[in-house]
């Protein structure tokens, strides 16, 4: 059966080296679309009571998290310039594309009753241009007899401030999150030098937005670090550049099968499965490292390379077969749990390790019979 195999992709390389790049190349163009997860991972199993109730909550409730608060610790925020200061930096994150409100002690208001139409209006408490400090005292003065303010924009013990920077939901669904996320902390950072005022920054988007720029970041570096321990390793063992090249297109082409299964499966980058195409790269360099090695040893024994390479699908192919099965199983297991980030791994990992066999079971003997027979050096 593996005899009749090998020659049939030795006989067919080129007809299957054609459909290999065309699906590759329609792979990549749905691996181009995959997007980054912005949420955190679901670990928690979707029917779980707790789980449940959290939906619950924010389906009644709705959630706060498009909000990141800027905090201060400032016993002279009312000090003239420190004030003005602190106002510029109010106007100047409302100008930020796809900041929507801010909410901070410079745009506070105050209800003052309109005794014609009988309605309460709102006013606001300090005024857009401030020149003295003692118009400015009195306007603290107001501000602090509202007590609705005490505990939400501000702590008289501890002289703790805040101002709560309201952002688009839609801009934290996408990539440009990181432009926005960035001009508010430069726009803060300017203040901070500016006045020597230190800042704290929290809230939701911006601890999604550094998650997933360092998963993105670490996606990058674990696959070009595994790429190039790959060529080391490739170069060690066979001494040859075009063998090592080889290599690498196989590995490459089931990165971009992998991330292509990723959307096409539905799913985005997360924590998890950002690890999956350094794992493709890690068991698809053994699968080239089993056939091109069995291809010398068998081409030493007989000298002529149509042999050889049947014999190098023929033995090893039933090899690599299984042992792709073996660790294809162990990852898809995960399939089964009811986590949904686990359940993502597990899919798109068992998938992706079956697609690099087939890879390199096709690729390799169709270019290897394609390339003149291995030279003495690369067979010791």
């Amino acid at each position: 059966m593996w005899k009749g195999l090998a020659q049939f992709v030795i006989k067919n390389r080129i007809v299957l080296l054609v459909l290999l790049v065309l699906s590759t190349a329609v792979m990549g163009f749905f691996a181009s679309k995959i997007k980054l997860s912005y949420e955190f991972s679901k670990a928690i199993p979707t029917d779980n009571q707790r789980y449940q109730d959290y939906i619950a909550f924010k389906k009644t409730f709705g959630d706060d998290g498009n909000l990141l608060v800027v905090g201060i610790r400032e016993k002279n925020l009312f000090q003239l310039n420190n004030f003005i200061a602190y106002q510029q930096l109010n106007t100047s994150l409302k100008q930020i594309g796809s900041v929507e409100d801010v909410m901070s002690v410079p745009g506070a208001v105050a209800l003052q009753k309109d005794s014609a139409s009988e309605r309460l209006n709102a006013v606001r408490i300090f005024a857009d241009t401030i020149t003295t400090q003692q118009a400015l005292d009195s306007m603290a003065a107001v501000f602090y007899n509202l007590p609705f303010y005490r505990s939400l924009l501000y702590n008289a013990e501890s002289n703790a401030y805040l101002m709560g920077v309201r952002i688009n939901k839609d801009v934290l669904n996408s990539k440009e999150r990181t432009v926005v996320i960035n001009n508010i902390t430069n726009t803060v950072d300017s203040f901070s030098k500016q006045t020597g005022i230190v800042t704290h920054l929290s809230g939701l988007p911006l601890i999604r937005t550094v998650m997933a720029d360092r998963i993105q970041a670490e996606m990058k570096l674990f696959l070009i670090g595994s790429l190039v321990f790959s060529i080391l390793i490739l170069l060690a063992f066979f001494r040859s550049i075009s063998t090592t090249l080889l290599s690498l297109a196989v590995v490459i082409t089931g990165v971009i099968w992998t991330v292509a299964i990723t959307y096409l499966c539905g799913y985005n980058i997360t924590l998890l499965t950002a690890l999956i195409p350094s794992l493709v790269v890690v068991i698809g360099i053994p699968n080239c490292i089993y056939f091109i090695n069995k291809y010398h040893t068998s081409y030493l024994k007989s000298g002529n390379q149509n042999d050889a390479l049947v014999d190098m699908v023929s033995k090893m192919g039933i090899v690599t077969l299984f042992c792709n099965i073996a660790a294809a199983i162990g990852f898809a297991v995960f399939a089964l749990t009811k986590s949904a980030i686990l359940k993502e791994f597990g899919v798109v990992a068992g998938l992706s390790i079956m697609v690099i066999f087939v890879i390199s079971f096709i690729l390799l003997p169709s270019v290897l019979s394609l390339l003149p027979p291995p030279k003495k050096p690369e067979l010791k």
